[in-house]
């Protein structure tokens, strides 16, 4: 039932909006009863913290950040650094879906401290890792770069090349998204921009 409900918020604010997310429509998309609501999570900003963690964790997931420390065999610090970015794009080729409840949670974030929190912490995190894939291609390379400025901007870029692609900007491909993030990921680690890491990725 708590999974349920956590996805049934998480589509009612993508589908709905904030202003359609009521208790009312979430539990009717979940198909149970409003006190439910109240029995696992007690308040609506509960029930709303919970299924934004949820999409945070997805992303993590997404990004393989939760297999940080298990190395496949013989995957090189290039191969992960290339995993951690196309997988964002990669989940918008079959239609933008869930994407878009992340614009409803960030407009709540504003006025919702716990909300504010768990994406502060997520795009902290999300920093730091992809710094550290930065470094590790860097060092494979004996070449030295910022990793924390590295990581903010890639994790920037990603972030922006995604909503480009989600609100339909005009030029900015799925494929094109992908190009532009690998090639930036490229030039930060002063490499030539048809590296390794863009082979093979068209921009249609």
């Amino acid at each position: 039932m708590r999974a349920k409900l956590l996805e049934a918020t998480i589509t009612a604010i993508s589908r709905d909006g904030v202003a359609g997310a009521s208790i009312e429509h979430i539990t009717q998309r979940a198909g149970v009863s409003r006190g439910l609501v109240r029995h696992y999570y007690g308040t609506k900003s509960n029930l709303l913290a919970a299924a934004f963690q949820l999409l945070a964790d997805d992303y993590r997931t997404m990004l393989g950040m939760d297999r940080a420390d298990e190395p496949q065999p013989g995957e090189g610090a290039a191969s992960r650094l290339r995993a951690a970015i196309l997988p964002a794009f990669e989940r918008l080729e079959g239609g933008p879906s869930r994407q878009y409840a992340w614009f409803g949670f960030w407009a709540l974030a504003r006025s919702e401290s716990e909300l504010a929190q768990i994406n502060h912490v997520l795009y902290e995190e999300i920093g730091r890792y992809l710094g550290g894939l930065i470094a590790d291609v860097a060092a494979e390379r004996g070449r030295v770069v910022d990793s924390a400025a590295a990581g903010r901007g890639l994790a920037a870029m990603i972030e922006g090349a995604w909503v480009h692609c989600i609100i339909g900007a005009e030029g900015v491909s799925v494929g094109e998204a992908k190009r532009l993030c690998l090639d930036y990921a490229s030039r930060l680690l002063g490499l030539e921009s048809l590296d390794e890491l863009i082979d093979g990725v068209e921009a249609v």
